[in-house]
């Protein structure tokens, strides 16, 4: 996992690579000789290895370490290490400052955004694994996106989940039930079934107060994303997840 800390575009405070210990070695010794990467620019990556992280850690377990979140003194963007992507990160960030967090200097409380791809097309593999979603329009900010912009390709995610939690539902129940109160907070979903999560998620530093109030938490997909997602619109969820 790879987590970059930021206040703005322009101003970043590093790189932080985390790994368990038994791979620090050999990712300090491909820093240090491998030419693909000792020719990245700068900020060199920092490596955290905690004693405490296994392969097997929750991907929001490893955000709780106190050496991970030591690292983090602002907004953060959080990258899988097993990324190919052409999506350019600037796109992103300029999509996140306007659409999640607002203008900058706005006094509203920032939300987050998150990367989703599509599993079917030409260049679909059978069996990729997918997740299970519900989103909405979002509110539209005033300022017109760019001819490039990632912006109106952007939903609001309602309702996230794996699809064995969206088959353990159906099984169960033998439907899949959509909650009056989303219906009523949104009128118009999508439900879509094919996507998968890409790993990548652009965070406001206050999520880390929202993940410490949540010991339960274990994914960043499912649990931190899910439920964040779920308190926009569930009665009851924002006093009994601590997002009052």
């Amino acid at each position: 996992m790879f987590i970059r800390s930021f206040h703005s575009l322009t101003y970043d405070e590093g790189i932080s690579l985390i790994t368990p210990p038994s791979s620090r070695k050999a990712i300090e010794d491909a820093l240090s000789r491998n030419p693909d990467l000792t020719s990245l620019p700068h900020p060199r990556p920092d490596i955290i290895a905690p004693e405490s992280l296994s392969q097997n850690t929750g991907t929001a377990e490893i955000l709780r370490l106190p050496e991970v979140q030591a690292a983090i003194s602002g907004h953060f963007l959080i990258l899988p290490c097993d990324l190919l992507s052409a999506l350019p990160g600037e796109s992103l960030l300029e999509a996140w400052l306007v659409q999640a967090a607002g203008i900058v200097g706005s006094s509203a409380l920032p939300g987050g955004l998150g990367v989703w791809f599509p599993t079917k097309g030409e260049h679909a593999v059978k069996g990729e694994e997918t997740n299970f979603l519900i989103t909405a329009q979002p509110t539209q900010p005033t300022v017109t996106p760019a001819p490039n912009s990632l912006r109106p390709s952007i939903s609001q995610v309602v309702y996230s989940s794996t699809t064995d939690t969206l088959h353990d539902i159906t099984d169960s129940k033998h439907c899949f039930p959509i909650r009056h109160g989303l219906l009523r907070k949104h009128g118009r979903i999508r439900i879509l079934s094919t996507t998968r999560d890409a790993h990548i998620y652009l965070f406001p530093y206050w999520i880390l107060d929202f993940l410490n109030r949540n010991p339960t938490f274990d994914s960043i997909g499912e649990d931190i994303v899910g439920w964040w997602a779920k308190a926009t619109w569930q009665d009851g969820l924002v006093p009994k997840l601590g997002l009052d």
